[in-house]
């Protein structure tokens, strides 16, 4: 039998933009918030074998085990970088999980402001040096106490100083000072960078964004959860710069609080 055709109607279109969009799907809500169970599942499945890609691409810079030709070292030196930077990814992505969850909070204790950031800097000593950039922290005498979370403060001062390691220019500086108020203790971390434009202030400390995006290095969510976390204790983190002034970026914390305001919600 002989085939007779489609039956129907056609309506030819000049413009591809005068197509009609089906409509959105309504999305569910939380859908942009990573579920735990992914994030634990992605912290088991890559943490490990990554731990090992940088152990094994150390040592083959190093050349502990035999001599390798210096394109090699190179070569190994590149892959250890790129590893430590997914590691620091997989954190970041753990920690977003965290602090977006409407119950995160933490329990607070009497900490010393001035000794955290002291150990911040010293853990970024040996990248300040190869970037020629010097760090001055609070003086070995100097105590100021606060309510927080150690490794949490911690944390932040460490992200706030390697951001201002990593966008000072060769022989620049970064100073670190902590201050005590009458109802709030305060760190500040000011670089001699290019420094931030004030409207690009607010947008920083937003999911995914990054100070300078041509730079190399990080991911846009430090800042993000650095100031969540400082939120979560009672406190903020704030920014002082503009365009070639440098950045000045201010966590601050509260000096007592009550038993019963001894857990913050985010």
């Amino acid at each position: 039998r002989a085939f007779a055709g489609f039956i129907g109607s056609g309506q030819l279109i000049d413009d591809p933009a005068d197509v009609p969009s089906p409509p959105a799907k309504p999305r569910p809500a939380g859908a942009d918030q990573l579920s735990p169970t992914f994030t634990a599942g992605l912290d088991r499945a890559l943490r490990t074998p990554l731990a090992r890609i940088v152990a094994n691409a150390d040592s083959i810079h190093a050349q502990t085990d035999g001599l390798v030709q210096p394109d090699y070292a190179d070569y190994a030196a590149d892959i250890a970088n790129a590893g430590r930077h997914l590691l620091a990814l997989v954190d970041d992505l753990v920690d977003l999980q965290a602090v977006e969850r409407p119950d995160f909070a933490l329990l607070l204790e009497t900490i010393d402001m001035a000794d955290i950031a002291r150990r911040a800097a010293g853990l970024l000593a040996v990248r300040a040096g190869n970037a020629n950039v010097t760090i001055t922290r609070p003086a070995a005498e100097a105590r100021v106490v606060a309510r927080g979370d150690f490794r949490r403060v911690l944390q932040i001062l460490v992200n706030l100083i390697g951001n201002a390691v990593r966008y000072s220019q060769s022989g620049g500086a970064v100073l670190v000072t902590a201050h005590a108020g009458s109802d709030q203790v305060t760190v500040v971390v000011a670089d001699t960078g290019k420094g931030v434009a004030p409207a690009d202030h607010a947008r920083i400390f937003e999911k995914f964004e990054r100070v300078d995006a041509s730079e190399p290095g990080g991911n846009g969510l430090g800042l993000y959860i650095a100031r969540r976390l400082a939120r979560a204790m009672g406190g903020d983190l704030t920014i002082d710069s503009a365009i070639g002034e440098g950045a000045r970026f201010v966590l601050s914390l509260p000096t007592q609080a009550a038993r019963s305001q001894d857990q913050y919600q985010a």
